[in-house]
């Protein structure tokens, strides 16, 4: 029932962004990857490995990390072959991305950067932990 509400927020969510916004205005519309305002969603679905990742200056990057992300708007992490619990949910707005576990915190980040086959980003908790910090994470496109 969560799952269901929360897609279902994000669809009410892009929908009254469709309509309130002139064309071409920026907005995150599927297939649109070049916006005004930051980046589409369509950009971020499929998988990536963590190449790199800080936290407070200090290299913390995982062994073997990948995101998976599905264009209905959930994801799984492998943490290096681990999958238990490791669900979320994510989002864009703008150069925001909003990832919510399972546990149900939600923890925004700033895209800092984003092409076909890499990504950065940086926030405030390491992702898909409670674990706090200044954090950077680079991600590569896996597939």
């Amino acid at each position: 029932m969560k799952k269901v509400f929360s897609i279902l927020m994000v669809a009410f969510a892009m929908t009254a962004m469709v309509a309130c916004e002139p064309e071409n205005s920026g907005t995150d519309t599927p297939g649109d990857n070049n916006t005004a305002n930051g980046y589409s969603a369509e950009m971020f679905v499929g998988s990536w490995q963590v190449e790199r990742m800080t936290v407070d200056g200090q290299d913390r990057t995982p062994q073997n990390m990948l995101f998976i992300m599905n264009e209905d708007g959930t994801g799984l992490a492998n943490d290096n072959g681990r999958t238990e619990n490791n669900g979320f949910t994510w989002s864009v707005d703008g150069d925001r991305l909003t990832i919510t576990p399972s546990s149900g915190d939600h923890f925004v980040y700033t895209v800092t950067s984003l092409t076909d086959n890499e990504c950065t980003f940086s926030g405030n908790n390491v992702p898909m932990t409670d674990i706090p910090g200044n954090v950077e994470v680079h991600l590569v496109r896996a597939s």
